[in-house]
């Protein structure tokens, strides 16, 4: 048999391999792909003039199901940077309820996912607690979600009693939703503080309602990520979901995709310390100039009227001292500018620690 024939078990072993979806292997020496004609007693060459050759291997690539209707829009690195935020948060939360609740309690997260905005509303009773939220600088709401057994838990127990609940189903009354809206509203600095090394957000709280049926966060085919928690107070399970639209935090998604970014990791990365120092730029202090002092009676204090001078105890060309806060920084020398009472410093303060 010739050097370019098959023989009957190289076929055999062809069409198996070809059946079982397996890529086509093919001797170095050869130039060639078989092509296998009808069945015959002809024998089965090698045609030369095919145009699959040993040079163009057959890649196989790994195909997943994509849902259109349910696209994963943020991403596993994104998922494991969202999480670390909402653990952030979790761990306060017994922090502010246990003073609210007079109870000591713990708080976990139970699941975390993405899901279309359609299928959360689903899943919701028609008689809930719902308490919305909104995050400037970010646009649009999230909502913060509680079944009415544990929402009516919450209330007794703020209302004095012993945390039993109520076993019936009803609508809460605007009373009960002012209450759990203060509850709401107690978490809120606890979850900006969460999210302040990604984001400074100031949260307020929105509507309180009793009622799926006026709730539209966003479209009904759009992504939501829903985190469940589940906190332990009084021997009883309070579960609370947080819906979070995908459009709220899409534009800042990149910034949490490195656990660096998390309180409690130390960075000396130079974009981390700008972000810090700018923070630091942002907060406010008490700055006053004390010119002097002087003792002076009641008796005199309160027959003071306008015009009247008091003489402290330092001289006309004296300096007025800077503090800030309560302590001293600065020399200044008094005067105007622009026709207001002003001060120039002139010194600086060196304090007993620096010397």
């Amino acid at each position: 048999m010739s050097e370019d024939t098959l023989s009957q078990e190289a076929i055999d072993r062809l069409l198996h391999e070809m059946a079982e979806g397996k890529p086509l292997t093919i001797e170095e020496n050869q130039s060639a792909v078989a092509v296998i004609e009808s069945p015959s007693k002809r024998p089965h060459r090698v045609s030369r003039s095919s145009t699959m050759t040993t040079r163009d291997p057959v890649t196989h690539k790994r195909i997943r199901d994509y849902d259109f209707r349910r696209p994963n829009r943020i991403s596993k690195e994104h998922m494991r940077g969202l999480r670390l935020i909402h653990e952030t948060f979790c761990r306060e939360i017994p922090r502010v309820w246990g003073p609210l609740l007079r109870a000591g309690g713990q708080v976990k997260i139970i699941s975390m996912e993405q899901t279309i905005y359609e299928e959360y509303r689903n899943h919701l009773s028609p008689h809930c607690m719902i308490c919305t939220a909104t995050l400037l600088p970010l646009e649009g709401e999230i909502a913060f979600h509680m079944e009415l057994e544990p929402a009516f838990i919450i209330i007794d127990r703020l209302l004095g009693g012993a945390g039993s609940g109520i076993k019936r189903t009803r609508e809460l009354t605007t009373l009960e939703l002012n209450l759990m809206q203060r509850v709401i509203r107690a978490l809120l600095p606890t979850w900006r503080e969460a999210w302040l090394p990604t984001i400074h957000l100031e949260p307020e709280v929105g509507r309180a309602l009793g009622s799926t049926e006026f709730l539209q966060l966003t479209a009904s085919n759009e992504s939501v990520l829903v985190t469940t928690f589940q906190a332990r107070f009084l021997n009883t399970d309070i579960e609370m979901t947080i819906c979070i639209p995908y459009a709220v935090i899409a534009p800042i998604l990149t910034r949490v995709v490195s656990s660096e970014n998390l309180p409690g990791h130390i960075t000396g990365d130079e974009t981390d310390q700008r972000r810090m120092v700018g923070q630091m730029h942002e907060v406010p202090v008490d700055v006053t100039a004390r010119l002097g002092s002087a003792p002076i009676p009641i008796a005199d204090l309160s027959q003071l009227a306008v015009g009247d001078v008091i003489r402290l105890d330092v001289p006309i060309d004296g300096k007025a001292v800077i503090h800030i806060g309560e302590r001293p920084h600065f020399m200044a020398r008094p005067g105007l500018s622009n026709g207001n009472l002003a001060v120039q410093i002139t010194e600086v303060v060196r304090h007993q620690a620096e010397r």
